[in-house]
């Protein structure tokens, strides 16, 4: 089929290369879409298998648009040829961007691989990282960059499973788990309610807030607190009321207005 339509869109390419006409380049896009799928499955083979074609294609997508804008058949190359060096490059860039090490640092690693190679093939022996790295002309400190940056940028299965003793078998996944109650909405919002309830207590009169701090802060009974400050159990507990019911005003939402 895609063989069928390669005519139709070399043809397209360039009618609209003279006429710049916006339907002629969307049905352009239409039809080399399968081009570009054909791309991404060929780009797809190569990488791991975590790696779907949908962000490849979708970066083809971009690719292809920028390849029908550029054309110029008057250089004397067919569409698709011109098209197929871009769509893949764009592709390409899109994986660099989802890459967490840099370029260079990907490329001080392929001169170490490199390096290693050679010696082993030299020597007949696997050389060390030290040695391969003084022949690929890395330092120490450059070494253990790359070494670094490699091992971070591993996948790690939330199924691997983690050493432990006495043989028992714990993955990743067991490890990360929490509870219920460190769910992070709800961790947030306690925060915020404790945040908002010491501001309230703060701004309770000085016997008032001494009393909330004794007697929720150290478990400090009525009657010792009323033998600290003088006064009785009794007063100590009116205190301790009417506290509440201050805090309980600064911290009910207010009321909507009519």
């Amino acid at each position: 089929m895609i063989a069928h339509l390669e005519p139709d869109i070399e043809e397209l390419a360039v009618v609209f290369a003279f006429t710049r006409s916006p339907r002629v380049r969307e049905v352009i896009c239409q039809l080399a879409l399968p081009f570009v799928r054909r791309l991404a499955s060929r780009v797809l083979r190569r990488l791991p298998p975590h790696f779907t074609d949908d962000d490849l294609i979708g970066d083809g997508s971009v690719g292809l648009l920028r390849a029908i804008d550029r054309y110029d058949p008057r250089r004397g190359i067919g569409f698709l040829k011109w098209a197929t060096r871009i769509v893949r490059g764009s592709m390409l860039n899109g994986l660099r961007r989802m890459d967490s090490v840099p370029e260079r640092v990907r490329k001080d690693a392929r001169d170490l691989d490199q390096a290693r190679w050679s010696l082993a093939q030299e020597e007949a022996v696997i050389p060390t990282d030290a040695e391969a790295a003084a022949r690929a002309g890395l330092t120490a400190t450059k070494l253990a960059a790359v070494q670094l940056a490699l091992r971070r940028a591993v996948p790690i299965s939330l199924e691997a499973p983690i050493p432990q003793r006495y043989g028992n078998i714990v993955t990743l996944r067991d490890r990360l788990a929490t509870p219920d109650d460190d769910d992070p909405a709800t961790v947030a919002t306690h925060r915020s309610s404790c945040d908002a309830l010491g501001r309230a207590v703060r701004r309770l009169p000085a016997r008032e807030r001494a009393i909330i701090a004794a007697f929720y802060g150290r478990q400090t009974s009525f009657r010792a607190l009323g033998g600290h400050l003088g006064i009785s159990k009794q007063r100590v507990s009116q205190i301790h009321n009417q506290a509440l019911s201050e805090l309980r005003a600064a911290l009910s939402p207010p009321a909507a207005e009519a």
